[in-house]
């Protein structure tokens, strides 16, 4: 196997960090890209600086990060935020604006390989800014690089995660939990990505592909729920309360600077965020997903 010089955009967050794991086990070359490189000092422990290097750059200041990609076998992108910010950490700038710099470097510098981690969901027809601005952001990487690969996950889980981790310690704390919809999910394995990101890095057939990652089982939000009870072995009541209330609480929430739930995740709380019928899953890399029912009980209690 051909060892690859790879560079990771926004590749001090959770999913990354997994996958920089995985890439490492390959024996591939790694440069990490991150506006605070300080605050990554996690990453430098997991190889030698000949194989992994820290880079301080920034998706919306091209001068920044184009000395790491011109340089670069594959890129990936990781960059992506749950909640709307502001400066350079709005969904605009980090799902749309960003994307599109980094496809024009890599169409520049003829990179050989473009993976772009996006969202089921993405869509420029979406009411939901988050879905928008994925959307937009993978039709500004198609028009300037059209071989990139799309990958759209649902809600990733795995030690250290922002989903199941969070709403164990919510649930705990709680008499009763209001459940808001019961849409349904189809969470994915967060070393399955990995592995799947692994192989679409040595296999040029699915360049220009959209792939959508989910796990074995669609669970609606009360599902999931009941799970997290059933693992932390604890009984609490789950109440059903209007949408509408939601928003209630999304507004009583505004002020504060990390809102357990804002107006654009009440929209997509009206949807189901499962893979669609396509024939690009896990599947096709030859990748049985796992399910949260045997996972999440190795790292939440």
């Amino acid at each position: 196997m051909k060892k690859k010089t790879i560079t990771l955009i926004g590749g001090s967050g959770f999913l990354a960090k997994y996958c920089i794991s995985e890439l490492l086990k390959d024996g591939h070359n790694l440069k990490i890209v991150c506006r605070n490189p300080h605050l990554a000092g996690h990453l430098r422990m997991m190889a030698p600086i000949e194989q992994l290097d820290l880079v301080k750059g920034n998706v919306m200041l091209s001068h920044t990060i184009e000395p790491v990609i011109s340089n670069s076998d594959v890129v990936i992108n990781f960059v992506g935020v749950l909640k709307d910010g502001s400066g350079g950490q709005s969904f605009e700038n980090c799902h749309t604006l960003g994307p599109k710099n980094i496809a024009s470097l890599c169409k520049k510098h003829s990179i050989k390989k473009l993976i772009h981690f996006s969202s089921i969901g993405a869509d420029i027809e979406s009411d939901s800014k988050y879905q928008y601005t994925k959307g937009l952001g993978e039709k500004n990487i198609l028009n300037s690089f059209p071989e990139a690969i799309i990958l759209r996950p649902s809600i990733v889980f795995g030690p250290g995660d922002g989903f199941f981790s969070v709403q164990s310690k919510l649930i705990k704390n709680l008499p009763v939990i209001p459940l808001f919809a019961n849409n349904k999910y189809q969470c994915v394995y967060v070393k399955d990505i990995a592995k799947a990101t692994s192989k679409l890095i040595l296999d040029d057939n699915y360049n220009g592909k959209i792939f959508e990652f989910g796990g074995p089982d669609t669970m609606s939000l009360k599902e999931i729920y009941q799970l997290i009870l059933d693992t932390l072995r604890i009984k609490r009541i789950i109440l059903p309360v209007p949408l509408s209330f939601a928003n209630f609480v999304a507004l009583m929430m505004l002020p504060l600077p990390s809102p357990l739930i804002t107006f654009d995740q009440v929209k997509l709380l009206r949807k189901d965020n499962v893979i669609s019928k396509t024939d690009y899953t896990l599947a096709k890399l030859g990748i049985v997903p796992s399910s949260p029912r045997d996972i999440i009980k190795t790292y939440i209690s």
